[in-house]
């Protein structure tokens, strides 16, 4: 099986798990919540759908900023949970210890949400959160006039769109959202990795080949079936070029495995997606976050995009966190799991000063 497979695999399964590990969660907050927990039904009108998620704000009456959070890629639950980790809790649990309403959701087809998750994009998960929106807006204990996103990875990407085109988001913050086109997204994320599992020069080189023409075909094929075409034609040479992978897998399987991995609307959402129309049209304010050492969406490559593209936007690298946000040691993707903290103070407590400034909350 070639390294390239190889990472898409791990990539998919980290995007995708919702597995209970056994490790300690030590951030993970426990009932009795010290504030107001509520759960809840909102519909996506546009695409006839009802979504489930949880609403939590302080105990004392009044109208409260408020945030939605969107999630990263693959399917999500409302927690964000991800090999055990529950990102989305604890944020939600921190901010609204410090004064704002949050609202995290289940994906379209996870959880309690209807609606089917296979065959959506980008384009459809910003129709949720944007339907997230709506919901706030009617709440007697939200101020309308202050209400935000918080996205990560892929959730960046689309808090972007929602601050670019709707004038109910009135800040925005990314974690690790892309700064780039996704191709060059994909084609650094690939390369980091390699690198980082210390693959040679020539395997690395020979792996963003194979990446490249993929790229290119999501890039310059707008018909389906030519898509198809194109994608299984360089799965297809691929496989002619690396007699390991002959000794492993029969062709069909390997091409039909690779293609499928290429052509899911999702993964060809995230490549076609560019910020930079999004970017000019942004006026909020804007909080973008990066760690360091995050593999998958590289601060060096992303974080300009977003200092550049948006005027006054504070962008902020964070030192030793991956892409979770985590304190990291070798700061390897399969590492996720192995650490106990679910995401670093530093970052809640950035995200929530922030917060607490723009809508203040704290003057």
């Amino acid at each position: 099986m070639s390294i390239l497979y190889k990472l898409h695999f791990v990539l998919a399964l980290l995007v995708t798990a919702s597995i209970a590990y056994a490790q300690e969660r030590p951030q993970e907050p426990k009932p009795k919540y010290p504030y107001h927990v509520e759960n809840t039904y909102f519909p996506n009108r546009k695409d006839s759908i009802s979504l489930a998620g949880t609403f939590s704000r302080p105990f004392e009456p009044g109208k409260y900023p408020a945030v939605v959070l969107i999630s990263g890629s693959g399917p999500q639950d409302r927690n964000s949970n991800i090999l055990g980790h529950k990102s989305f809790l604890v944020i939600a649990d921190y901010l609204t210890r410090n004064g704002i309403a949050v609202l995290r959701y289940d994906d379209r087809g996870v959880g309690e949400s209807r609606g089917v998750m296979k065959g959506s994009g980008i384009a459809e998960f910003t129709r949720d959160a944007e339907a997230a929106l709506e919901y706030l807006k009617g709440r007697a204990d939200v101020d309308g006039s202050r209400i935000g996103v918080i996205g990560h990875s892929e959730g960046g990407a689309i808090g972007l769109v929602l601050a670019a085109e709707n004038p109910a988001v009135k800040f925005l913050v990314s974690m690790a959202g892309p700064g780039v086109r996704g191709d060059e997204l994909i084609m650094s994320q690939t390369k980091a990795i390699l690198q980082q599992y210390q693959a040679g020069d020539s395997i690395v080189q020979q792996q963003l080949g194979y990446q490249r023409k993929m790229m290119d075909a999501i890039l310059q094929e707008k018909d389906t079936a030519a898509l198809r075409g194109r994608i299984r034609s360089n799965a297809r040479a691929q496989y002619d070029d690396n007699p390991n992978i002959q000794k492993n897998m029969e062709e069909g399987m390997f091409i039909q495995q690779v293609s499928s991995q290429y052509l899911t609307p999702e993964y060809l959402s995230i490549v076609r997606f560019d910020p930079k129309p999004y970017f000019a049209k942004v006026t909020c304010p804007v909080l973008a976050l990066n760690g360091d050492k995050d593999v998958q969406v590289i601060s060096s490559i992303h974080l300009p995009g977003w200092k550049n593209g948006i005027k006054n936007a504070d962008t902020r690298e964070m030192p030793g966190l991956n892409h979770l946000f985590q304190t990291c040691k070798s700061c390897q993707v399969m590492e996720y799991a192995r650490l106990t903290e679910t995401i670093s103070p530093a970052v809640l407590s950035e995200i929530s000063d922030w917060i607490r400034l723009k809508t203040g909350l704290r003057k």
